[in-house]
């Protein structure tokens, strides 16, 4: 069982106030550390131990499989866009629908545009747009947490955990309930709680056709809105946010000369001359909706909203004509291709681009399946780590040792998985491979060989 010393206090200041003064320069937002010291118990650690074995082993099976399918995977998109390449055609005129290019793969350029109009109710943001994107950002404490681990005699844990506080901008809000200084626990709060939101035009024309679904929402929003509010949308949302902020900040509330004279200065001139209404904590500038009282000094609670939007503009499609719409090319083997980029891109272009994608994300995975691999190599192995750590000294040139063999172990095995897959898949490049890994091993065997060969010479004379 764990025993949990909670020694939870606030870290000590620094006698020296040269150091203390250079902490405080270097991260203006951290506040004095907050640490608890908890110690595990031999016995503990060994049970966390065996859980760590069936972890480990769940770990090295997932990423052998991980690896297996990549392979597949690799290989059947490859094979998939090289099909593609050469079934594809131009469609030179897309004004005009042709029921000749129906059923057909097409690599076409052109004009999208769109009549809908895009409304975000809650602030009344009205845009003519393929899509309009909202997003969202909440200043908070943020608590950032540092474990240093210390093995003592006797085989126990000491785990010190620094907590130090940070304030920042947040895609979500921080729930501060959950917070280890008592100082800190429950600070956070929001002036607004929004969600991060897109939408997308109903309709979206590409000449005489017609962009599916998929196509619109695959389209970027790159574009600044120019945000503007209605008096009576700035007066009624304003009432409602210095009715939180004052009820958050009380006496803070009560704003500065000089701080208003900032905000005023930060303000957008459009917005200021749009609206007859002066408003406490929302401030409009260019594409961004500030709720707070004054954005050159956020606050706890402050919230940022920022737009953009995809304008009509060139796209290059890859997709099958069905009707008068688009819909995914499938190939033989199952799997599917539909490309969309915004501006003029060349269909060869667009494949190559596709073929780099699909070596990208192979090459993440394989490293992310031999991660995976070692660490559940690792994990087995750990529990003889943890007999051993009844004496620290030991136990760390132990680990030490297990760690390089469960690599080597580890790669070697994901290298050889990689080459069944590939023996499978691509059986001239597996046979390469396998090759290679065995050649590897007989060169690292022979060498081991000649190595204890000449520890034994050495001793007999």
């Amino acid at each position: 069982m764990t025993e949990q010393q909670a020694k939870g206090s606030k870290g000590e200041r620094n006698s020296s106030p040269d150091e203390t003064k250079q902490e405080i320069l270097t991260n203006k937002h951290t506040i004095m550390a907050y640490t608890e010291t908890t110690t595990t118990s031999y016995g503990s650690r060994l049970k966390n131990s065996v859980g760590g074995v069936f972890s480990g082993i769940l770990m090295f099976i997932i990423g052998t499989c991980l690896l297996w399918w990549n392979e597949g995977r690799a290989v059947k998109t490859t094979r998939m866009l090289e099909e593609a390449q050469g079934n594809y055609v131009e469609m030179k005129d897309i004004t005009n629908i042709s029921p000749s290019l129906n059923g057909k793969l097409v690599h076409a350029t052109g004009l999208a545009t769109t009549k809908d109009t895009l409304t975000d109710d809650v602030f009344g943001i009205k845009v003519s747009a393929i899509a309009l994107q909202r997003s969202v950002e909440y200043y908070q404490w943020v608590e950032v947490a540092k474990k240093t681990k210390k093995d003592k005699l006797g085989g126990s844990e000491e785990t010190v955990t620094t907590y130090t506080y940070e304030k920042g901008w947040k895609s979500e809000p921080v729930n501060s309930s959950e917070f280890h200084d008592p100082q800190y626990k429950n600070s956070n709060f929001v002036l607004a709680d929004l969600k991060r939101e897109r939408w997308d035009a109903k309709e979206v024309t590409f000449g005489a056709y017609k962009l599916n679904e998929s196509q619109v929402t695959s389209l970027s929003t790159n574009t600044e809105t120019k945000v503007t509010l209605t008096d009576d949308k700035l007066r009624e949302l304003d009432k409602q946010i210095v009715k939180i902020y004052k009820s958050k900040h009380g006496s803070k509330s009560n704003e500065t000369a000089e701080n208003k004279e900032t905000q005023n200065a930060n303000d957008s001139v459009e917005q200021k001359s749009a609206n007859a209404y002066n408003a406490e904590c929302i401030h409009v500038q260019g594409n961004t909706i500030y709720m707070g009282m004054n954005s050159a000094t956020p606050e706890i609670g402050d919230v940022r909203v920022t737009y953009k939007q995809c304008d009509p503009g060139d796209v290059s499609v890859i997709a099958v004509v069905n009707g008068n719409t688009f819909s995914d090319y499938t190939a033989k083997n199952g799997k599917q291709l539909s490309v969309i980029r915004q501006g003029v891109q060349t269909a060869d272009q667009m494949f190559t681009e596709q073929h780099e994608g699909n070596s990208m994300l192979t090459w993440v995975l394989r490293v992310i399946g031999v991660l995976l691999v070692i660490s559940g190599l690792r994990g087995i192995l750990g529990i003889a780590e943890t007999l051993l750590k009844v004496i620290p000294f030991v136990a760390n040139i132990f680990a030490l040792g297990v760690s390089l063999i469960c690599g080597v172990l580890g790669f070697a095995w994901s290298v050889t998985i990689i080459a069944l897959a590939w023996l499978f898949y691509r059986p001239l490049t597996g046979i390469l491979l396998l090759a290679i890994v065995g050649a590897v091993i007989f060169a690292f065997s022979a060498k081991g060989k000649k190595l204890i060969a000449e520890k034994l010479n050495t001793k007999r004379n």
